[in-house]
Order: structure tokens, then sequence, then C-alpha cells
């Protein structure tokens, strides 16, 4: 049976199955099939997401992620710090900084320590537009900021959106986080016709100024102990609708994260990544 190496990466939590596509050219595979059955938690290998590295004609590296539903997702906060901490200590000892093609565009990440356990990664301008989210309604120019989404349930929320690499809807809450219906609410709001490419979904409740707790469920992925996209989104939102600093620490299940955004045109998002193990495993049969 042909097996194929991979290495299991880990930022907050938020675990992937790498495949090192640089050192040696990958096998051509469908790679979505293939991440539905590797990321089978107790089964198979497990992870939230299969992440490759790859080269890049327009980069240093290019970046592809798969999220457990076989689902290819443009970008991800965590996956991109993942691959940086493997990049940076498998290819580029010496460099200070790295530039990664996603689907979301060129993202630059930046050694925030010797070892590279630390990454900090500039993420771009958020997009609030309908049309960039994307959401549906028009005017497409116009943002999402605290308006009603009635779900299947009957339930009523109010929520904002933003795009920041990946779409993402975000719900303040002034109720226990643990107390929230994620596994319920969650779903409904990712498949909610108003997000025509499905959403992630955010809950947060303020507890400073400064400082946020985060619950997510990701798109492709059900409920996650982080997501970086899904933290940069909290903070957009919380500055657009004056409960948070443009400099704000977010307190997920998995891990804190160091969220900045005082210049519009750049979010800035610092925090940890590690490799947990290395190892080989078979390849379905096919069709992947």
């Amino acid at each position: 049976m042909n097996r194929l190496a991979f290495v299991k990466v880990q930022g907050n939590g938020n675990d992937f199955i790498l495949l090192d596509g640089i050192g040696e050219a990958l096998p051509t595979l469908d790679w979505g099939a293939l991440a539905r059955v590797w990321c089978q938690r107790r089964y198979v290998i497990g992870a939230d997401g299969l992440l490759l590295a790859l080269p890049s004609e327009v980069a240093d590296y290019r970046m592809r992620l798969f999220n457990a539903d076989g689902s290819e997702a443009e970008m991800c906060g965590n996956g991109i710090r993942c691959l940086a901490h493997f990049l940076f200590n498998r290819y580029a000892p010496d460099a200070e900084a790295l530039r990664i093609e996603t689907g979301a565009g060129v993202r630059e990440v930046f050694r925030a320590c010797p070892d590279a356990s630390q990454i900090r990664v500039a993420m771009g301008a958020p997009r609030l537009a309908r049309a960039e989210i994307p959401a549906a309604g028009t005017p497409p120019d116009q943002p999402i900021l605290e308006q009603p989404l009635t779900l299947p349930s009957g339930e009523t929320l109010c929520i904002s959106a933003v795009n920041t690499g990946t779409p993402h809807a975000v719900l303040f809450t002034e109720r226990p986080l643990n107390e929230f219906p994620l596994e319920q609410i969650g779903p409904q709001v990712e498949n909610h016709p108003l997000f025509p490419q499905r959403t992630n979904f955010q809950v947060a409740r303020v507890h400073a100024r400064n400082e946020v707790e985060v619950r997510t469920w990701e798109r492709g992925a059900g409920a996650t102990l982080a997501c970086g996209t899904g933290a940069c989104a909290v903070v957009v939102i919380g500055v657009l609708t004056g409960r948070l600093e443009p400099e704000t620490v977010v307190h997920m299940p998995g891990g804190d994260l160091l969220i900045h955004w005082e210049n519009p045109e750049t979010l800035w998002m610092t925090g940890p990544a590690q490799v947990a193990f290395e190892g080989t495993a078979p390849l379905p049969p096919s069709p992947v």
C-alpha cells in the first residue's frame, strides 16, 4: 500500500496535516477527498484541515488548505502561521520574513522569535462590502454591521460580517460563552442563504477594551479551538462598533492571539505555531 509522509502541526490547538511539496513534488491526488479521509479523528490521523506546502511563481512559497469536509479555504490564519513555522525551520533558517501565496493573495510572515515558535502575519486589509464578503443583498458596497439575521430555527441574531481572508459572521454577546449553543447555532449561520459561499461564525464576549473571548464555528470544519482569520474579524468588528481597541488580545479555547489593526490597510496577527509530530500514513484506495 502506498504511503505518504506528513507533518502534524498546530497553532492554538487548530491542527493540520501538512504535506511537503517543496523538497519533493507531491503526487497528483484529489486533495479534498484525502482531507475528508485523513482528517477523521480517532479513525485516521485527525485534524481540522489538510495543508499543502508548495512552490510558488509569485512568492517564496504557496499554501493550499483543505477543510475537514474537503472544501478548499482561500486563507487560514492559524494555517499560515503553522506553514511559516515549518518553512522557517526546514527551508529558510536564516530568513526573517517570507512571502506566501494564498487563495486570498500574497501574505507576508515574520519570525517573531529565534525558533519561529511565534509568527507575525501581515493579514492584509479587511473587506467589508457585501460583494467582497461575499453576502447577498444590495447595494453591493454596503457593509453588514449589527444587522438582524433570522435562522431556520426561528432565532434572530444581531450579526456583523467581514472578510479577513475568508468570510466571517460575528456575534457579540454578554452571556458566558460556555453557555452559548455553538453546535446548534453555528451550522445555521454557516449555511445561511445570506452567505452564498457559506461563512465562518464567531461568538465573542468583551472582557475589556483590549481583551475579548471568542468561540469559533469554522466553515467546513465545525467547532475548532481557534481561528486566526476569525480573531482578526472579531477585532475589526469590535473596533468599528466601538467595543475594542485596535490592539486587542483574543482569548480562544486553544490559546491567545494578539491582533493589531491601526492602519486600515493592514491587519497584524501574532501567535504560536509548532510541529507536533511527523509520520507516514497509507493513501486511501482510488479514486483519491
